[in-house]
């Protein structure tokens, strides 16, 4: 049986200085890095596709 998922803390002060300023930075990625995501999200739709043609064609 699963664990409950405990809540998310509330930050405060310096810690939420931090958490505000690291979400503004934006990632820098290579292009390799780049392109072993897309590889990564193509293989994923390509799964997701497949999963709903068989869903919709065994609704027929």
């Amino acid at each position: 049986m699963a664990r409950p998922i405990k809540e998310t803390p509330i930050l405060f002060g310096e810690d939420a200085r931090r958490f505000e300023a690291r979400m503004q930075e934006k990632r820098r990625i290579s292009q390799e890095e780049r392109a072993r995501i897309n590889v990564h999200y193509e293989a994923g739709m390509a799964m997701l596709e497949r999963g709903l043609r068989r869903k919709h064609a065994t609704k027929v």
